[in-house]
Parts: C-alpha cells; structure tokens; sequence
C-alpha cells in the first residue's frame, strides 16, 4: 500500500466537518431534526440535547431513556476531551478522536467523534460517525502490507524527491528518519548486474515511460544481502514522466527456497539423465500422453512420430507383456494398487529391452482418478545380470548335490564293498573245504572287481561337477543290477534270500551311470537290511514301459514303513525308522536327490510288516 494511500484513508477516517454541517449544529432549534448523530454536551459533558437518529445509532428503543453523561454512553472519555475541563479558555479548534467501544447489540464498532465549542462558550457540539467498515479495511491493508512485506517508494521527478514508506525503510534495514535520494536508493542494488539492470530500468522509465516488474538483490545498510521485488509505474504529463512510483517487496526467503528447489531439480534432472530413467504424465481424462526427452531415448522413439496416446504407448510393448502392463495400469487407476511393474519392449531397431515402471495415480474430491505421473527404468543390464546369477546359483546348486552324491557314494558304496570283502575273507578263513574255498576266493575277486568300478564311477561323478551333460548316458538296468549284486554277494550268501528278476536284457535308461547303481546298491541292501527274521526274504526287481516313462520297481516282503507317520519325512536326511544299530538315514535321502538331480521321480508304497515297493520313473523323451 503506497503512503499516498495510507493518508487518504487517514483523511477519511478523522475528517472534519464541514461549514454547512458546523452551521446546522450551532442552529440548536433544528439539533433533533438532523438527519445524522449529533449531541450537544455542557463542560461537564452532561448531554443536553441530541439528534432523533442518536436512538438508532446507538441501538436504543425511541421510547429508552439515553445515559444522562456522554461517558455512560461512550464510555471512558478520550483523554483529549477530559483536559477541557481544565482549560479556561476556550476551544477553537474542533478536536478529532477515534474510539471504540462494544453496542447494546454485543459488536465491537469504531467511530470517529467530533467535537466544537459553541459560541456561548456553554458547550460542546458532537458528531459521531460509525467507521468500523474503514477501520477493519485500513487495518487489513496494515497487516497485509506487513506480512507481505509490501512497502511503497515514490520519486518526484518535478521537485526531485523521493519518498521511502516504512516497510521499505524496514526491508533496507535503515533507521525510520532515514532520508533516501535517488543516487542512495540505487547504491543498494548488488554492484555488479543488479545494480547495473536498475540503472537500466530507471533510466528506461524515466526517458521513455516504459515500467518495469523485475527481481533483484539488494545490499541492506546492515550488509545483509536479500532479494527483493520492484514495480514501477510511470507517470506522464505532456508526454514527460513527471513520477514514477510502485512498490517494492521482499522475496528474499521465497526467492532462497525457488533458488534451492532449482538447485535440487537441477541435480536430480542430471541424476535422471545419467541413470536413464523416464519421466512421463498421464492425462486419463482426456487420454494424453506427455514423455520426457529421456522416455524417447530410452523407447527409440522420435518425437514428431508420437501421437501422445496411450495407444502409441502400447504398440511398444511386447506382444507378450502387453495384456500384463495394460491390466497393471486399470488396477492402479481402480485403486486396486500401486502402478509397479516389469515388462518388455520392442525398440525401432528391433531389439528388447526390460522396463521398470513406477507411478502414481491422482484423484479428484470425487475420488475419480484424473492423472497419473511415473517413471520408466531400463532394467535391462540388471535382468541379464541377474539371469547370469541365477545360472551361477543353479550350477552351484548343481555342484552341491553332486558333491553330496559323491559323499554318499563314498562313505556308503565303498564301506558296502569293504563290508562285502571283508565278510567273504572271514568265510574264507572259516572253511577248510577246498570247493568251499574255491568258491569264496571267486566271491572276493568278483567283489574286488565292483570295488574298482565303484572308484572309476567316483571319477566320473567328479566330472559332473564342472559338465553336467558329460556322464548322461543310456545304462543298461539288467547288466548295472548285476554288478551291483555282485558287489554284495557276501551278503545275499549269508542272507540267502529269493530274487526274481524280470527284467529284458536290452533295457536301459537314460541317466548317471553312477547314480543308477548308486540307487539300486541302496534298494538291495535296504531290503536286506529290513528283513523279517521270522520268514525268508522275497525280492522281486521288475520293469514296465509307456511312451512316456519306464519304470524300475524293486519290492520286498520286509518289515515295511508306516507311511502315515514317516511319509512325509521319508526321504529326509537322518530319518530311520526301524532303530537298526548300523541305519544312518541317508541312503534314501541321497538317492531322492540322485533321481531329481537326473530329472527322474521315485515312489514308495508300503505297509507295516507288509513290505515295501519302490518305483523309479525314468522318462523316455530321449527316445524320441
């Protein structure tokens, strides 16, 4: 608010009378009959005689009797008035004061009450003017010049003045009798562009007339550096500024955080830039689509080929991955959830790219969604290192449960072969017949035969460590059992149990050599081991065939398994489940392990004292 402003209010708020109001009151005959509040008061201020409008002002009924003394109705008397009492001349001079004072009706109101001193010298003449709707505009004009820190300035061209309001004083930090002069007020403007710019503009408004709305920096008088904002308005008369004048603000707190939200934009939109992320903003409502320059780069797109539709937006995305991304983006604008999701595209040069996409969905008082803002990330260096780790992971993975078969075969293939030899040379040392002992001796060199096949399959287990394709081959079941049975005949001489095999000469399996016999060895000494002592041990090892699969079923009449409470445990490490001494609860566990390793699938039926049947399931896919 400028000071000319500032005073004009002022002026409306404390004016005087005018002659011919001043002349009607001194006409006391006709006081009732003035059409606005006036009263006539002794020096005692003593309320003599009063306006008919008086009732209504002061919210009193016509037939309620007024307070007898102006203080019981306006309350304490302004200083101004109570020091006529003591005065023993007389008051020529009207005197003006601005009260306040709370109505009948409970509402605070301001009036401006006048006051002259009647020719008798009896008296006093008063005039009240309710000025409640100006006072609360002057006060808000105040404050809001103070919270905005608005001043004003004025330069008299004709006389060469010029005028600083307090808030502009207040905003240059000097004291309220400071005296600014043109050349001062231009020192305060930062040397260098500032100063320079408002050189400029002055000199620009006052030759030619031209205004100006700019930002600068000042220099406060206490050095304190702030950005303030000028506006100026040129006044021309004869075609000559004879004024300019405006306002001017400080910005300095707004300025600084524009300046470091500039600052943090800058940054991020290079941090966007180099990590290639996409911005984009979607109008649903009426379906435009704006992109970034990165969003080109990043789907190959040239600017004038894009339409600015969701539709252009979708021609990019693999045919495989559309239906997904397109269902992602309805869920985030039903609120179902959040726009998070990867999907593929298809660049101009034929290539695809994994993408990242992130937004969120904006919604009207209505909760209709009305726009949605996101980024794009291209992922895809990420996603082939990541299918790379996952490759690392498997054959790892790999690694492990060969290593695991490799342990197993080990400690339990080669302490059965040892166990075997080691029964068949305390046969040997036992009988004395020399057929008996011909036989034995046979026994030993056929078990000492699978020993050393036993060592060259741990060679070939080692191998799969680094080529898991390397010992894949088709084994021979009937020729692999054999060796197996051989390599334990110390123990089905001493257990004599009845095996029946059926199964054709030229079958075989696709798989580990290793493994295969691994399993059967695990099988055959299970079903030796969990025999009913009571009855003689029944083994039957038979095979069927489909397109699909061929199957190994290895069954005995043995004790069997409660499958009900160990089923699901069967095949765990450390499981036993009849409290043999020499049990350790890993054969089954290892050769569930060989057979998935192998791509292959085991299955047991069993029930207690009932046996047990084991199906090994080998596909016949190589076959084909």
């Amino acid at each position: 608010m400028t000071n000319n402003i500032k005073k004009i209010l002022t002026l409306s708020l404390f004016k005087p009378l005018t002659q011919s109001m001043k002349t009607k009151i001194h006409s006391s005959t006709e006081i009732k009959d003035l059409p606005f509040p006036v009263a006539f008061v002794d020096k005692r201020f003593e309320i003599k005689q009063y306006s008919d409008v008086f009732h209504d002002y002061f919210d009193f009924k016509v037939t309620d009797t007024l307070p007898k003394y102006l203080q019981g109705l306006i309350g304490e008397l302004p200083k101004s008035f109570l020091a006529l009492k003591k005065r023993k001349s007389s008051q020529k001079i009207p005197l003006s004061e601005f009260i306040s004072y709370v109505s009948r009706k409970g509402e605070l109101r301001w009036h401006k009450l006048t006051l002259y001193e009647c020719k008798s010298g009896k008296g006093y003449y008063l005039y009240f003017e309710d000025v409640t709707k100006k006072k609360i505009a002057f006060d808000l004009s105040l404050q809001a010049e103070h919270t905005a820190k608005i001043g004003s300035w004025e330069v008299d061209l004709v006389n060469n003045q010029i005028y600083w309001s307090d808030m502009t004083k207040e905003i240059h930090e000097v004291s309220e009798d400071f005296v600014p002069d043109l050349e001062g007020g231009i020192n305060f403007y930062k040397k260098g562009e500032h100063r320079d710019r408002i050189v400029e503009l002055v000199s620009n408004a006052i030759e030619n007339g031209v205004s100006f709305d700019e930002e600068f920096i000042i220099v406060t008088a206490k050095g304190n550096e702030k950005w303030v904002r000028s506006i100026c308005s040129v006044e021309m008369v004869n075609g000559k500024a004879t004024r300019i004048f405006g306002v001017f603000q400080d910005i300095d707190k707004a300025k600084s955080e524009s300046l470091k939200y500039q600052v943090l934009t800058d940054r991020m939109r290079v941090a966007v830039q180099s990590s290639n992320i996409g911005i984009w903003d979607y109008d649903i409502v009426n379906n435009v689509l704006v992109w970034d320059d990165n969003m080109y780069e990043l789907y190959q797109v040239k600017k004038e080929n894009f339409s600015g539709e969701v539709e252009a937006w979708e021609s990019t995305i693999h045919p495989d991955d559309r239906e997904k991304s397109l269902k992602a983006v309805q869920e985030a604008v039903e609120g179902k959830k959040e726009f998070n999701t990867e999907f593929r595209i298809k660049t101009a040069d034929g290539s695809v790219r994994y993408i990242h996409g992130l937004g969120k969905v904006f919604r009207n008082q209505k909760g209709e969604a009305i726009r949605m803002v996101g980024a794009n990330t291209d992922v895809s260096r990420i996603k082939k290192a990541d299918s790379r780790l996952r490759q690392l992971l498997n054959t790892t993975e790999k690694q492990n449960q060969s290593l695991l078969n490799f342990a197993h075969i080990v400690s339990h293939n080669l302490r059965s072969n040892s166990s075997n030899l080691s029964m068949l040379t305390g046969m040997l040392l036992e009988n004395t017949e020399p057929k008996k002992q011909q036989r034995f001796l046979e026994m030993i060199r056929l078990s000492s035969e699978r020993l050393d096949e036993t060592v060259v399959q741990l060679n070939e287990v080692i191998k799969i460590q680094t080529d898991h394709n390397l010992n894949y081959q088709w084994v021979p079941v009937k020729q692999t059992l054999t060796k197996v049975l051989e390599s334990i005949n110390a123990h089905i001489e001493e257990i004599d149990p009845k095996i029946n095999i059926q199964i054709p000469d030229e079958l075989k399996v696709y798989g580990v050599k290793a493994y295969i016999g691994s399993i059967f060895l695990n099988l055959l000494t299970n079903s030796l081991k969990y025999r009913k002592q009571e009855m003689k041990l029944q083994i039957d090892i038979e095979s069927k065939e489909n397109e699909e699969n061929t199957v190994i079923s290895f069954k005995d009449n043995g004790r069997g398994i409660d499958l009900k409470r160990h089923g699901d445990k069967l095949f765990g490490m450390y499981k036993t489940f009849h409290g043999n001494k020499d049990a350790k609860g890993v054969g089954l566990f290892i050769s569930k392990n060989q057979m998935d390793t192998m791509n292959a699938e085991i299955e047991v039926e069993s029930e207690v004292d009932k046996g047990a049947a084991f199906h090994l399931y080998f596909s016949n896919k190589k076959k084909n």
